[in-house]
């Protein structure tokens, strides 16, 4: 959030934006193009995926951890509790002009972003399907804004989706000899093997610093933690990416990646989320002055194109 723009202000980035042959913008940049994109992986070591984002004046800082639960298959309202969980934290010195109650209102509506757009997209991590499954915990940290915060906060969760480690399990046999050298199990022996799923779920949290080997004992079967070996999530290229296109009142003309300023002025703009193969997987109008209909479809194949463009550098730098 900047300080209000004052009308000689507002209406000089307009008039620059709006220009039919030669518009301009605050920093010298074309109307469809962004500021530079930086991306590192594994910022933080002790979770279990990990990146931070900076997106010109816009940084965000990106976490996962696996949590271990269980699914009731029998029970409707437990069928999705695999499903990601998501909290976006923004920072006093990201908006310092804001009150407490405005940073908590933003964070729950950044949160929302989120679990409509990206969370679905994320498959399951099955330990023993149906019954028991990692639970993803992604926490995102805004530590500075100068704009385009949904953006920046989409390819940080993506991005720690794509470092993310995951412990490789395998199932096992269950034998009550194996346990304590009889036939039968004496009382007692299912509240130590409880016991034993806490260090699982001490081991899981801990991400890559907790690659001990644990074994749990669990209804419909048992698991354990392979020693030492992880696997990336499947289907990581496909999680999706957002474009912002922002709409200059009064004109046709659209531009990408808005500063502070820039969206201040120019308050309506078309969210399009894209998977990383092309695919449209969702849609949000922020604004009050609304679209013409003939306009989406020419918007929706620009923010394809950029979508795709995005795709492949976000690929090529983390192959680098």
């Amino acid at each position: 959030m900047v300080s209000p723009l004052s009308p000689s202000e507002r209406s000089y980035i307009l008039t620059g934006l709006s220009h039919p042959t030669s518009p301009t913008r605050l920093d010298g940049r074309p109307l469809l193009a962004s500021r530079p994109i930086s991306v590192s992986y594994g910022d933080a070591p002790q979770a279990s995926g990990s990146a931070r984002v900076v997106l010109g004046g816009t940084e965000v800082l990106a976490g996962v951890r696996l949590e271990v639960a269980d699914v009731d298959p029998s029970d409707p309202s437990d069928l999705s509790a695999w499903r990601t969980r998501v909290e976006v934290d923004v920072t006093p010195q990201a908006f310092p002009q804001m009150t407490a109650q405005g940073l908590s209102l933003l964070s729950t509506q950044l949160t929302n972003i989120l679990l409509d757009h990206f969370v679905p997209s994320v498959p399951a991590l099955p330990i023993i399907a149906p019954t028991k499954y990692f639970i993803p915990y992604l926490h995102l940290t805004l530590l500075s804004s100068s704009g385009n915060v949904p953006t920046a906060l989409l390819l940080a969760a993506r991005s720690a989706f794509s470092d993310l480690r995951i412990p490789r399990t395998k199932i096992i046999g269950f034998e009550a000899n194996d346990l304590v050298g009889k036939a039968e199990i004496p009382e007692g022996a299912d509240e130590e093997m409880e016991k034993d799923l806490s260090g699982i779920k001490a081991a899981v949290r801990a991400g890559r610093g907790g690659r001990g080997k644990g074994k749990a004992a669990v209804k419909g079967g048992d698991w354990e933690l392979v020693l030492g070996e992880e696997d990336r999530l499947e289907g990581r290229e496909k999680l999706p990416v957002l474009v912002t296109l922002n709409l200059v009142p009064g004109s046709d003309a659209v531009f990408l990646d808005a500063s502070a300023q820039e969206e201040s002025a120019c308050p309506d703009r078309l969210h399009c989320f894209f998977t990383g193969e092309g695919r449209l997987c969702g849609l949000r109008m922020e604004g009050s002055a609304g679209l013409e209909v003939k306009r989406i479809r020419g918007l929706l194949e620009e923010g394809k194109r950029i979508a795709g463009e995005l795709v492949k550098s976000l690929a090529v730098e983390q192959a680098a």
